[in-house]
């Protein structure tokens, strides 16, 4: 006899997909086949079985599934169940009584055995103590009620009122009411206070789980309307269809090309911002070996060379050079005019090397190998020479 097999899959979609080929691609049936149908093996290829209709309700004959994602949707099913006649399965269960769950098969049998009269008999021995026991459950129940109507005497009374006061004791004065501590066998304990080293433990371990539960990866699949495994997009989670991209998450996932695109752009913006980065690290490193950048701490002040010349009173914040026509003199004055004002110890070192060169100042930064110039290191060169260190070389320098 052919094997049988049950549905038990797809309670929660009507029941399960039927295709009229053993291949995934064939075309499946308008209907699916009902749970708890039984069906009749014709053949079975690669966990596919061809069956025909027994009992239930849907497609008489095709393909479906026998398992899907560890889960089974078909079951073999027993035909060869043996079935007992009622008359001898009522006269079994008179003649075993109360216990004829427990009875053997052999007294089952036996029973079952009998003539129509001895089941006559029987029927009325099982009503007879079906009215005993209802007699002994009406007795029960009645004196259960008496029990529960029935009042307390004085002395439990007494113990009953004395055990209630204690609820609205507060021995240790904290709080009124029911309290666990008001008792008379109640000894306080002392409190074992918990290690800061557990504690740290424990929020670190938390933190962890957190970290670990948001670092869970969502689901790259879904299960569509015919059963199948659909993958999904591992950006936006919707289906992918007939053309997609590797994720980078690993060669099971998958990406359209509108969210492939938007990744190549985030990724060279990525790379790109890291570069910036980068090179302002960099720059800023070399300026602070190199002493390399404008401050304004490193400006000369003004009252510092007029006190020197003899100015008074000594100008305040901006200041510059007032020619006397009559007596051919040149004087300092304090001015509003950033056009018009002069640092004097600018112009004093300039002055200085115009009169003993003859020239400007001279600065310039030359290749320490002249051989090998675009990996050569450069060195600061003056002109005069003892502009090094000076107010004026420092400016040339940072203009340079």
């Amino acid at each position: 006899m052919a094997q049988q097999w049950k549905v038990v899959g797809g309670q929660e979609r009507g029941g399960i997909l039927v295709r009229n080929d053993r291949e995934l691609t064939a075309d499946a049936e308008h209907s699916r086949l009902a749970t708890l149908s039984v069906l009749k093996e014709l053949e079975i290829h690669e966990g596919r079985l061809h069956y025909e209709l027994v009992t239930g309700a849907g497609p008489s004959k095709g393909w479906v599934t026998m398992n899907l994602r560890g889960k089974d949707l078909l079951v073999k099913h027993d035909c060869e169940s043996k079935a007992v006649a009622p008359a001898d399965s009522a006269a079994a269960a008179a003649r075993a009584g109360a216990f004829g769950v427990w009875a053997p098969a052999s007294t089952t049998e036996k029973i079952s055995e009998g003539s129509t009269r001895e089941g006559d008999r029987q029927k009325a021995v099982v009503a007879a103590e079906a009215d005993a026991v209802g007699s002994s459950e009406r007795e029960s129940s009645a004196a259960s009620k008496e029990e529960v109507n029935k009042e307390l005497s004085k002395d439990e009374k007494l113990a009953l009122e004395q055990y209630t006061e204690k609820f609205g004791e507060a021995r240790d004065g904290r709080q009124e009411g029911y309290n666990r501590k008001s008792f008379p066998w109640y000894a306080p304990q002392p409190v074992n206070s918990t290690p800061a080293e557990a504690v740290e433990a424990a929020l670190a371990f938390k933190g962890q789980s957190q970290s670990q539960k948001r670092q869970r990866q969502p689901k790259l699949w879904e299960i569509d309307s015919d059963g199948e495994d659909v993958p999904l997009c591992s950006q936006c989670y919707l289906p992918v269809g007939e053309f997609s991209y590797q994720g980078q998450e690993g060669h099971d996932t998958c990406v359209h090309s509108e969210c492939m695109a938007q990744l190549i752009a985030q990724r060279g913006q990525h790379d790109e911002s890291t570069r910036i980065r980068r090179e302002n690290q960099k720059k800023l490193k070399n300026r602070r070996e190199y002493d390399i950048g404008w401050r304004m701490c490193s400006v000369p002040k003004n009252s510092v060379i007029a006190e020197r010349l003899g100015c008074s009173p000594l100008p305040q914040g901006l200041c510059c050079l007032v020619y006397d026509e009559v007596a051919r003199t040149v004087r300092i004055a304090a001015t509003h005019e950033p056009a018009a004002s002069v640092n004097l110890e600018y112009l004093m070192l300039a002055l200085k090397v115009r009169k003993d060169r003859n020239r400007e100042p001279l600065f310039s930064l030359d290749p320490v190998d002249v051989k090998h110039i675009e990996k050569s290191l450069q060195r600061k060169m003056y002109e005069p020479e003892w502009l090094a260190g000076t107010s004026v070389g420092d400016v040339m320098f940072q203009a340079d």
